[in-house]
């Protein structure tokens, strides 16, 4: 500790001392129980030397905080850049940190001291965004700034390097120079940035910091492979979006439910998936090809059907390929065990769970699926019986699977309509095992006042590009639409369910239709993309014209 931080102290057990009182009266600031919780993010209020200095020659730098800091908040908040041998050492004191700077820096360099949002006051309110506090051991600071938007739901924060060749895509797999954690609306900005050639990724804030590890990270590339800045130059606007990088499709496990059925399970959500080859070895040895089906509640796994008891004790399951998008997986392999206990276990209606709500769809939707804990392999005739009003009437339900079925009433839905679906147990056998606990099972459905449909158009005037428009509604689970532009830079979208909505309008350079990630390993850019930052409002029975929309520069 240096004589400036000891005698600092020293004056404040002095103060204390004598002036008990003060100490008392401090403690009394704070809000009484039961009062609003104090939600203000902690503000830097000044810096020793003062942010910007010039001829910068090491030693303490006090940074003065509006409140006081949570000590243990210091842990991986503060970064200084460039790197310095040894580190910079860090010093709590209350309301402010001190930072201890060699002797020995660069000449003509600017270094700059980033407090990321790790740092906290004592209530564990976290900065609202990256701070950077910037010297110059020069005659001049550098002034560059590079800026953006990481768009999503999650907290993320930007890496950033300085290009010294030609670029690498092995630059993102090492230590990044510069960090920026965005604040809530994704914003991020790094400041004091000498002339020169700039790489950057965005990943999630958990991630801060920290070298890319793709399939252990969600992360985002940038439309360009690196931007390029001049004295005291700025950009701003660079969009990013992350996601995380499908892994290998594999085929992690199996699982015996019961003796003659079980599931298949793979790392990952297959869509419109092919299985070949599909063998089981009991293990008695015994060779059998199941019937297997993909289960619409979780796409991540098969159920398996053998037409004969397997033998108790260790199985292999292999497949000879698995073909799902642009995936296959060849030669899977696993083991499970099946057990010696026979199933005599109720079946169980696993979904819906309550009553349901729905709105009518164009199409004539939605579907209701029912999912049930085993399959069932046999259904009588008046195993479901459809109520509505004062109607009574047998149904018979569309089955996609062994434990999945579909309902909607024969004649469709009606508006403002209670349904009440009875599942008679006596009429439902699976596959081991009995039927439903109780001899009757109610799904219930409220049908609300129908969806109602409407339209959106616009122009963007953007000759050197074809752009793609995309809609995505403000759900939790959202739908998303896309339109392309016409020759008259208008686009169009109709038949849109009622809502709020966000617009995104994208570089679609790859021609797919739809925005693409791109990747940082082999490199490819993201496309650029401009989300729009009012939200649209579709009506039903209405085509609203959002008029000509301004991008701005790329």
């Amino acid at each position: 500790m240096n004589l400036l931080h000891f005698l600092k102290h020293r004056l404040k057990l002095l103060v204390g001392a004598a002036f008990p009182f003060i100490i008392y009266a401090c403690a009394s600031v704070s809000a009484p129980d039961g009062g609003p919780e104090d939600k203000t993010p902690p503000e830097l209020t000044s810096s020793i030397p003062e942010a910007g200095s010039l001829h910068f020659e090491g030693g303490l730098v006090t940074l003065n905080f509006s409140e006081y800091i949570d000590e243990k908040s210091l842990v991986k908040a503060i970064t200084v850049s460039p790197k310095i041998d040894p580190p910079v050492g860090v010093i709590y004191d209350d309301d402010a940190i001190l930072l201890e700077f060699p002797k020995s820096l660069l000449p003509h360099q600017t270094y700059v001291i980033t407090i990321n949002r790790n740092l906290k006051d004592e209530r564990r309110v976290p900065l609202e965004q990256s701070i950077q506090v910037a010297f110059s051991t020069g005659d001049v600071i550098d002034e560059g700034m590079i800026s953006g938007r990481v768009h999503g739901e999650e907290s993320y924060a930007v890496h950033l390097w300085k290009k010294s060749d030609t670029f690498s895509d092995s630059i993102f797999f090492t230590d990044p120079q510069y960090v920026s954690e965005a604040n809530d609306t994704g914003d991020f900005e790094f400041k004091y940035l000498a002339p020169g050639d700039y790489v950057m990724l965005a990943v999630e804030r958990s991630a801060s910091g920290a070298k890319l590890v793709p399939e252990r990270m969600a992360y985002g590339v940038s439309p360009k492979a690196y931007y390029s800045i001049g004295v005291n130059e700025a950009i701003s606007g660079i969009p990013f979006r992350t996601r995380r990088e499908t892994p290998p499709l594999k085929l992690t496990h199996g699982e015996s439910v019961g003796q003659k059925w079980g599931w298949m399970h793979f790392n990952q959500e297959l869509d419109s998936a092919t299985v070949k080859d599909l063998i089981i070895i009991d293990a008695d040895e015994k060779s059998i090809r199941p019937i297997f089906h993909h289960d619409m509640s979780d796409r991540k796994r098969f159920l398996m059907i053998a037409d004969d008891t397997l033998a108790a004790g260790k199985a292999a399951l292999s497949l000879g390929e698995v073909k799902s998008g642009d995936q296959t997986l060849t030669d899977g392999k696993v083991s499970f065990r099946v057990s010696t206990k026979r199933d005599t276990s109720h079946t169980k209606k696993v979904s819906p769970e309550g009553s349901e709500s729905i709105r009518l769809q164009s199409d004539g939707g939605p579907v209701i699926p029912i999912h049930f804990s085993k399959p069932i392999m046999a259904i009588s005739d008046s195993a479901f019986i459809m109520v509505a009003d004062s109607d009574t009437v047998v149904v018979s339900l569309d089955w996609v699977n062994p434990v999945t079925t579909h309902f909607i009433p024969p004649s469709g839905w009606v508006e403002k309509t209670q349904y009440k679906l009875k599942i008679f147990s006596e009429g439902l056998t699976p596959i081991e095992g009995k039927s439903l606990k109780d001899s009757i099972t109610w799904v219930t459905i409220k049908s609300e006042k129908k969806m109602g449909y409407g339209g959106l158009t616009g122009q963007i005037d953007w000759p050197e590009i074809a752009p793609v428009i995309q809609l995505a509604s403000m759900e939790k689970e959202p739908e998303i639409f896309h339109s392309a532009v016409n020759s008259d830079h208008q686009f169009q979208f109709q038949n849109i369910p009622e809502g709020p909505y966000r617009l995104m309008i994208i570089d679609d350079v790859d021609q797919s239709g739809a925005y693409s990630y791109g990747q940082a390993n082999p490199f490819m850019p993201s496309e650029w993309f401009y989300v729009h930052p009012d939200t649209f409002e579709v009506r039903a029975n209405w085509d609203i014209d959002i008029g000509s929309i301004q991008v701005g520069e790329r």
